[in-house]
């Protein structure tokens, strides 16, 4: 009997090796496109209508673009991943789990050279993660970020005006 083209998708034969290093290194570009404010290689990171859970529910690269055009520009961030697992379901398909270390400063300092203030992080949590293979290469499908640990936001913080 025939298998199912759905079917034959599943059990083709992959590179799981592979998959786990190409998927490993487009979340280590997100954040290096993010923290550098490289915005149009972050949104190339995604499928076209992917979609972007980070505190708002972004639909499609479109979304995402825009929302990017709203980050403040004295806005500083580094986000730090680790315990990157990735786990590839087939050929076209993985899913994963990054843990996440955002360290961010809003204020005028972030402008100028030189480090900006530092209180430890601002959040610590995970984002949940869906890859696709794509004509391009692997993008993002669902990037979710799920927080464990908030830094309590200030009602009047230092140099506000």
């Amino acid at each position: 009997m025939a298998a199912s083209a759905g079917n034959a998708r599943a059990t083709a034969p992959f590179d799981r090796d592979e998959i786990e290093r190409d998927c490993q290194r487009l979340s280590i570009a997100y954040a290096r496109a993010i923290d550098f404010r490289d915005y149009d290689a972050f949104v190339e990171l995604f499928a076209e209508d992917a979609v972007l859970d980070a505190g708002a529910l972004l639909e499609g690269k479109a979304a995402i673009r825009e929302s990017l055009q709203k980050r403040p520009d004295e806005l500083r961030s580094r986000h730090v991943l680790t315990n990157i697992f990735i786990d590839p379901v087939d050929a076209n398909s993985a899913r994963g789990i990054s843990y996440l270390s955002l360290y961010r400063h809003v204020g005028a300092e972030s402008l100028a050279a030189g480090p900006a203030p530092f209180d430890g992080p601002a959040a610590v949590g995970h984002y949940e993660d869906r890859y696709t293979r794509t004509a391009d290469g692997w993008r993002f499908a669902r990037r979710k970020l799920h927080l464990a640990f908030r830094r309590p936001r200030r009602a009047n913080p230092p140099n506000a005006t």
